[in-house]
């Protein structure tokens, strides 16, 4: 006897093949039987007629590793039909925090949470102890995690803006090693942030040899996302052409104002000429027009070398604040400085929370440039930001690339009061507004790139298709009905149309509501 059967469904297994009616049979936590009619009875039966039955989605681009403590059941994922994460992205992870540098690499941690702080005892550790740690601990989707530049430059040097000594390099790399004898996927690049920032290109690719001689993966916050893409994708390919690494580039965009959208057309053709000449190359996408991140990282890059109490105390002078100014509008004019950008959450003004910030002054009577030095002070740097910089016809060419893969890019915690719905709804979101709306994918397609591709890419055993054998990682939906509903106001509306989510064979979402099912866990490579 079977535990489920799932009958009457449109198959649409994650390869990229067509779909087909059958019936799908569990057993054990695995898929026991595809075929048409399953004759072996059941202890539970579901009908799935003029419904989809997929594998579960794998969401690419994740900072969940942040919260996992915190927020184990991770039912905004479940919730939309998330049932693995990739974590540890752009250049940051939870480990390793070392001793000398604790409180920077827990500062880093907490800035990206924006509320609250991973414990010492947690954090302060080896990646390999980090592992073994989260490993007992049961979730609600799967994780795989890689290690993150950015923390270990903190661990090994701190915030400091310059290149690291011989002995200072070993570290770093020893770091990596011990993350890819311990099970991690690769290693995350964040070279927009800060220390990541102050790193060469020496630097990266001696520490992305390491992980590719394990076989790891490279993923990357490119140096640049705005005017200079171009270059952001040149340095990109000479880490790749120096390691072999196989490479995502994370979140692929370009943003800015107007006036460089479209450089995507561009920033494609040199990948496709990099995997032309044989480099293995993919894309990553959170499917918005609108960026999340904090409003410190968009200061000038000699204020955030400083240090966050020094950046703190230069926020609170006046004379300070006219200097970073003056850099400011040296780089760009204060309307496109402050083009789109949003307060996303402020934990201790959470009436500005969704503010365009250019109006709410305007409205004010105030200096655009004092309101975002004041939010950052009142937070302790912990503000984040929300700005729509990015084109449609940007986000669809992305999107329509054969090695573009979906992710969320979105960060939610404890007591979260906004965020990027990016969080909550992005795959839903590409099934009802990108295939359904605008005609962006077809069908195939797009479960294709939320399953078997980042399946394949990240090496995911028993993940991303439905096959016999395989884990019964599954999702049901209406693809007449399910859409985002979740809003840059309403950030936390469930998904209709979204009917199950399974998890090791087990019911853990029914009608988008989590039902406490803790099948996940923490894997390794």
């Amino acid at each position: 006897m079977y535990d489920l059967i799932i009958r009457n469904g449109y198959i649409i297994d994650g390869s990229g093949n067509p779909g087909f009616h059958a019936d799908l049979a569990v057993k054990d936590g695995k898929i026991a039987e595809i075929s048409r009619p399953i004759l072996t009875p059941a202890k539970k039966e579901i009908d799935a007629k003029g419904h989809v039955v997929a594998p579960g989605f794998i969401d690419s681009h994740s900072h969940d590793d942040i919260i996992l403590e915190q927020m184990p059941d991770m039912k905004h994922k479940l919730e939309q039909g998330i049932t693995g994460e990739i974590v540890g992205m752009c250049g940051f992870s939870c480990a390793p925090v070392s001793d000398r540098n604790k409180a920077e690499g827990l500062k880093a941690l907490k800035s990206l949470m924006n509320e609250g702080s991973p414990a010492d005892n947690t954090y302060n550790r080896q990646y390999s102890d980090y592992i073994r740690h989260v490993q007992t601990i049961p979730t609600g989707p799967n994780f795989y995690g890689l290690i993150g530049h950015n923390i270990i430059r903190l661990a090994v040097m701190g915030p400091d803006n310059r290149e690291p000594t011989p002995a200072e390099l070993e570290e770093m790399k020893a770091y990596v090693r011990d993350a890819m004898e311990s099970g991690a996927l690769g290693i995350s690049l964040g070279m927009h942030y800060t220390p990541g920032f102050f790193a060469k290109t020496d630097e990266l690719i001696a520490l992305c040899e390491v992980a590719a001689s394990y076989g790891g993966i490279m993923t990357l916050h490119m140096r640049y996302e705005d005017g200079n893409l171009l270059e952001g994708v040149r340095e990109t390919i000479e880490i790749v052409r120096a390691t072999g690494i196989k490479t995502v580039i994370s979140h692929h965009k370009v943003i800015g104002t107007p006036k460089v959208w479209g450089l995507t057309e561009q920033s494609l053709q040199m990948i496709d000429d990099a995997i032309a000449e044989g480099l293995d190359i993919y894309l990553d996408q959170y499917p918005y027009t609108a960026v999340s991140s904090t409003l410190v990282s968009n200061l000038p890059y000699e204020y955030l070398s400083r240090g966050t109490e020094k950046v703190l105390a230069a926020l609170a002078d006046p004379a300070e604040r006219k200097k970073i100014k003056d850099l400011l509008l040296a780089d760009r004019p204060a309307e496109d400085f402050f083009f789109g950008r949003l307060i996303g959450a402020s934990k201790t003004h959470p009436e500005l929370n969704n503010t365009r910030i250019l109006e709410y002054a305007a409205e004010h009577d105030m200096d655009p440039y004092d309101l975002y030095f004041d939010v950052m002070l009142w937070d302790e740097l912990e503000t984040s930001t929300i700005a729509f910089l990015m084109s449609d016809e940007d986000v669809d060419r992305v999107m329509q690339h054969p090695r573009t893969m979906i992710g969320t890019d979105g960060l939610m915690y404890p007591g979260c009061q906004s965020c990027h719905p990016r969080a909550n709804a992005s795959f839903p979101r590409v099934l009802g507004h990108f295939v359904r709306e605008r005609h962006t994918l077809d069908l195939v397609d797009a479960i294709r790139k939320m399953t078997g591709l980042p399946a394949m890419v990240y090496q995911l055993a028993g993940k991303g298709l439905l096959r016999t054998g395989m884990d019964a990682d599954i999702v049901i939906f209406d693809p007449d009905t399910i859409i985002d509903a979740a809003t840059f106001n309403e950030c936390f509306t469930p998904a209709p149309g979204l009917d199950y989510v399974l998890v090791g064979g087990d019911v853990a979402v029914k009608d988008a509501v989590f039902q406490n099912v803790y099948n996940g866990r923490f894997h390794t490579r």
